[in-house]
């Protein structure tokens, strides 16, 4: 009895023993492989507003346009990004039916610091009618912006075409007369409320510009320099936008046999005024629909 009674003793202390020991051995860990972001994004979206104005100048003639983009991103870091885009818009402005910018830059950001540089084309298929040469135009541009704090971020534009205005396109038989040199500054604020009511983030989005047009443009186009400004409340849900904004400018439509970009009596056209224009934007990128 003793003998049966030891043996049972026996292999419980082993079984118990087993998983002290086998606690105790080296485990061969898997190996786990974490997925590295791809460099490369694409961003694309597309809007309805009631009136595409231009530094306050309507290049809808006030009437409904459709606009969309799709840019190619390569992000070097977290400091720098590369990208090139083509961006769109129906339109009216006499001399063209629909515009089309390519664009090219690289953007950089330093703490709270953002810095964009780029190249845009101006791009207008067919732009050209008996009484109006615009043509198609390219310039550089610079956007730094900081960011305060969650609520408030403060940025600026300059803009330059490099004594090139319009490529200085003119009608069949005249000559360019003149400089053509274009400058375009701005500056805006993005103030973000403290609240966001059902998951909507609500924003204002003033901005006030200059541009300026050389007297070699004011002589071949009639445009004169302006001063243009708007401020718009931007409701922000997911990848939807509601941007309501009114613009502004200081310049009227030419009188008597006077045009300049807001128009004139003697072509029946105004395409500058203060009004309110609406508009609805969806925006994403691909690495967000993953």
């Amino acid at each position: 009895m003793k003998k049966v009674l030891l043996s049972v003793v026996a292999a419980l202390a082993v079984t118990a023993a087993v998983p002290a020991f086998a606690a105790d051995m080296p485990v061969k860990a898997k190996k786990v492989i974490v997925a590295t972001p791809s460099p490369w994004d694409i961003a694309f979206g597309t809007a309805f507003t009631t009136d595409y104005e231009l530094r306050g100048v309507s290049q809808s003639n006030h009437k409904p346009a459709v606009q969309g983009y799709f840019e190619v991103r390569y992000n070097i870091n977290e400091m720098w990004q590369l990208y090139a885009g083509v961006w769109g818009s129906s339109l009216w402005t006499g001399f063209a039916n629909a515009e089309i910018d390519p664009s090219a830059g690289v953007r950089m950001t330093l703490g709270n610091f953002g810095l964009d540089v780029g190249y845009v084309y101006y791009g207008y298929p067919g732009g050209t009618t008996p009484t109006l040469a615009n043509g198609s135009y390219g310039e550089a541009y610079i956007k730094p912006s900081y960011k305060f704090n969650d609520m408030l971020t403060i940025g600026g534009i300059f803009e330059t075409g490099f004594d090139n205005f319009n490529n200085k396109a003119t009608l069949p038989g005249v000559t360019w007369v003149g400089d053509a040199r274009h400058y375009f500054y701005a500056g805006n604020a993005m103030i973000t409320l403290p609240w966001q009511p059902a998951g909507i983030t609500v924003s204002i989005n003033p901005e006030v510009g200059y541009e300026y047009y050389s007297s070699g443009v004011t002589t071949n186009y009639g445009s004169v320099s302006d001063t243009f400004w708007d401020v718009g409340l931007v409701l922000n849900y997911k990848a939807a936008t509601l941007d309501l904004r009114y613009w502004g400018t200081n310049v009227k439509a030419g009188t008597g046999a006077v045009v300049n970009q807001c128009g004139g009596a003697v072509n029946g056209t105004n395409f500058c005024g203060d009004r309110f224009v609406a508009t609805l934007k969806f925006d994403t990128t691909f690495a967000a629909l993953k």
